[in-house]
């Protein structure tokens, strides 16, 4: 018996000693300082727009050539982040104003909403809003005025529209002022 309990015994020590180096391990390795954490905004600094009253910095800006056989097709993307300093922090819903516009072929520099036929979208995206987290938008009147680039070479748009909501397929609501500008690189 009395073997037996001194088996016991150092089964328990070992037992002991063998979960204490663990925990140490697990204290020593899972203890460090880090630096604060800082949420990143997204801002390209590759140009701005203007909607209700406030120019807000894009995040995003891409030009794309979608038919490589036709070097002067573009195909154009922007977003801003309609979200206040407060609310990005905070780390609140996505809320982005989004344009999408593209042309089979540059062969102009200035378009005009009225009289060409320029495929585009407007949108305004809020995933705070469980109503309405999609809008849609389609320019009425005004022009965007393209400096086209060639591969590598940097291309400048420039936009100055009106907008209103479309909802099924009619425009609702009152005129909205739509103006910016970007640039980026032709790949």
């Amino acid at each position: 018996m009395h073997f037996a309990n001194r088996n016991y015994m150092n089964n328990q020590r070992a037992f002991y000693t063998l979960g204490m180096v663990f925990l140490m391990g697990a204290v020593i390795v899972g203890c460090f300082k880090s630096d604060d954490f800082i949420n990143p905004v997204y801002n390209c600094n590759c140009g701005t727009v203007n909607y209700l009253g406030s120019e807000i910095p894009l995040k995003m800006a891409e030009i794309v050539v979608p038919d490589s056989t036709e070097v002067l097709s573009r195909s154009y993307h922007i977003v801003a982040d309609l979200r206040t300093a407060e609310e990005v922090n905070a780390h609140a819903a996505a809320h982005d104003l989004t344009f999408h516009f593209s042309f089979p072929i540059l062969d102009d520099v200035v378009y005009y909403v009225q009289q060409d036929d320029i495929q585009h979208l407007v949108q305004i995206i809020n995933h705070g809003d469980e109503t309405e987290p999609i809008r849609n938008y389609q320019a009425t009147d005004g022009n965007i005025v393209i400096n086209p680039g060639a591969a590598g070479e940097e291309e400048t748009v420039e936009f100055n529209l009106t907008i209103r909501q479309e909802v099924d397929g009619d425009l609702v609501g009152l005129p909205i002022a739509f103006s910016g500008s970007f640039a980026d690189t032709i790949e």
